[in-house]
């Protein structure tokens, strides 16, 4: 899948994402990664704001497994159930976070959705203001097949 198909989709479905100016750098199958920009995304100190940083680490993830699941062409809905996110130093620039999938997980998420109908799955993200990771994410992520 293409990353301007996934950006798209994000901006129609999930607004916010449009207003925070988010897009998919790069995607494959095992991989994602996102630019947030840093101007819509200021805080009071002129970095990116804590909210900010957490909603692209939950995006990250929740737009990898988007993708898989198209891919797999699997009608469903996908949710996040928890989340956390970790801040490591103030991002001042515009950031990158990158979430990966790794094939073992995947086979077990996909067929305890195909056999009985929901699934659930923990991915970690990490983001970078350039070569620094500013803040890691772990998210557990919900589908339920419709």
């Amino acid at each position: 899948m293409e990353p301007d198909v996934i950006t798209q989709y994000a901006h129609e479905h999930i607004p916010i994402t449009k207003q925070m100016g988010i897009m998919v750098l790069a995607v494959d199958d095992a991989q994602i990664s996102l630019l947030a920009p840093h101007a819509p995304n200021i805080n009071h100190r002129e970095t990116i704001f804590g909210g900010s940083i957490s909603s692209l680490g939950i995006l990250a993830g929740w737009a990898l497994l988007w993708a898989k699941l198209q891919a797999e062409e699997t009608p469903n809905r996908l949710v996040i159930q928890s989340s956390s996110t970790n801040f490591i130093k103030p991002a001042t620039d515009a950031i990158v976070a990158s979430c990966t999938c790794d094939r073992a997980h995947w086979q077990t998420f996909y067929t305890t959705l195909k056999r009985h109908g929901k699934a659930r799955i923990t991915l970690n993200a990490k983001t970078r203001c350039g070569e620094t990771i500013v803040a890691t994410h772990t998210g557990q992520y919900v589908a339920m097949r419709t």
